[in-house]
Parts: C-alpha cells; sequence; structure tokens
C-alpha cells in the first residue's frame, strides 16, 4: 500500500489484480482511497487522482455537512 499527497489531500493506492481504477471517498472523515490495476505505474495513478481533485473535493464537503 502506498499513499500519495495531493497537497492537502492524502490519497491511499492499493495496487491489486483488477482492470479498471475505482476512485472512493469514505465517510465519516472523507478518506480517500484508489484501487488500481497492478500494471498501472504510480505516476499514471497520481495523473488519474490529480485529474480528479474537484470531484474528491465536492464529495469531501458533502461528507463534511
Amino acid at each position: 500500500m502506498l499513499t500519495l499527497s495531493l497537497g492537502k489531500i492524502n490519497v491511499e493506492v492499493i495496487q491489486k489484480d483488477i482492470k479498471n481504477v475505482h476512485l472512493s471517498v469514505h465517510p465519516p472523515n472523507g478518506k480517500v482511497t484508489i484501487s488500481a490495476p497492478k500494471r498501472m505505474d504510480i505516476e499514471a495513478i497520481r495523473t488519474y487522482a490529480v485529474n480528479k481533485l474537484s470531484w474528491i473535493k465536492k464529495e469531501q464537503d458533502k461528507i463534511a455537512k
């Protein structure tokens, strides 16, 4: 398991034997996880997370309210 820091947001990365990337924001504290295929390199995962930052922040705001 690996943790990426995207500014103030920490993203827990779990690489498993799957086909697609799954991004989740978990209640109650807005923890962010990405499940990614083993074949995907960490820079591709980081790029994916950066592209989803606005969605992640929106979901964390929903959870905080």
